[in-house]
């Protein structure tokens, strides 16, 4: 009989006649290991897409992980496009995140990237970013609309 936690085992298993278990007494005595923390994973990564100029576009980021890991946004972009960018995050049980660029220009276009960890060392400098954070991209492309430059 397959348990959903391999430290804790079943001391004694009652089955019916037809060998289907009707009860499990579980023993009394625990022993716990300490186990790494669980690594942050992703559950939803930005999508990439192609847009129009004027257009918008919201890229999603969701990631679990225990602790609830932290979640970044990368992309290179100069002040003038910072006012059309906002960042949407909660903390719960997951992390979710939502990036969203409005009135897009050709400019905006490229590869937009989702960082998450919950590594404790994730903002050591001594530590290799690519072992405490993971990462997920989305490449945005943006076309000229047919009304012209917006």
């Amino acid at each position: 009989m397959a348990l959903p936690f391999p430290w804790v085992s079943p001391s004694r298993v009652t089955a019916n006649a037809r060998g289907v278990p009707n009860s499990v007494v579980f023993c009394r005595s625990v022993t716990a290991f300490l186990l790494p923390l669980p690594a942050a994973g992703f559950v939803k990564s930005p999508m990439s897409e192609t847009k129009l100029t004027g257009d918008a576009f919201e890229l999603y980021c969701d990631v679990v992980g225990n602790p609830t890991p932290e979640i970044q946004w990368w992309y290179l972009w100069d002040g003038a496009r910072k006012r059309r960018v906002t960042i949407n995050t909660a903390y719960g049980a997951n992390g979710v995140s939502v990036l969203r660029v409005t009135r897009l220009t050709l400019e905006d276009s490229g590869t937009y990237e989702c960082r998450a960890s919950n590594d404790p060392r994730r903002n050591d400098l001594r530590q290799n970013p690519s072992i405490t954070w993971i990462r997920a991209q989305a490449t945005i492309s943006v076309l000229q609309s047919e009304s012209g430059p917006q």
